[in-house]
């Protein structure tokens, strides 16, 4: 029987201990998506270019603010895809990137299947 006044430290610790594990599984999904974003950028040959096809909104967001972070200049082609293989066939990641990186401050143009950023 559930006793809320024994039992409620119990509980608070073990929801402390789920929330720790929930973030750090959502850490180790991005590492995963830059993970896999740097090898498909490595076997193009195109470090001016990133295709972000199989991630989410966040991992996208976090991965491309962190590379935009790293230049100085230049562009950085993003490659969202059209959205052919989404629900509705519109593109999730281009909408979302191209406002959160205007928010941001940076100059985004969009492009059939992504978009480009310009850092001057």
């Amino acid at each position: 029987m559930y006793n809320r006044s024994t039992q409620g430290p119990v509980a608070y610790y073990f929801a402390e201990r789920a929330q720790e594990c929930l973030d750090a599984a959502r850490r180790e999904q991005v590492n995963a998506a830059r993970a896999m974003v740097l090898r498909k950028q490595a076997v193009s040959g195109d470090h001016d270019a990133i295709d972000l096809h199989g991630t989410t909104v966040t991992e996208a967001e976090v991965i491309v603010l962190e590379m935009l972070g790293k230049r100085r200049q230049g562009q950085l082609k993003i490659i969202t895809g059209r959205g052919n293989h989404s629900i509705g066939g519109a593109s999730v990641l281009k909408p979302a990137l191209k406002k959160r990186l205007s928010e941001e401050g940076y100059a985004v143009k969009a492009w059939d299947a992504g978009l480009v950023v310009t850092i001057s």
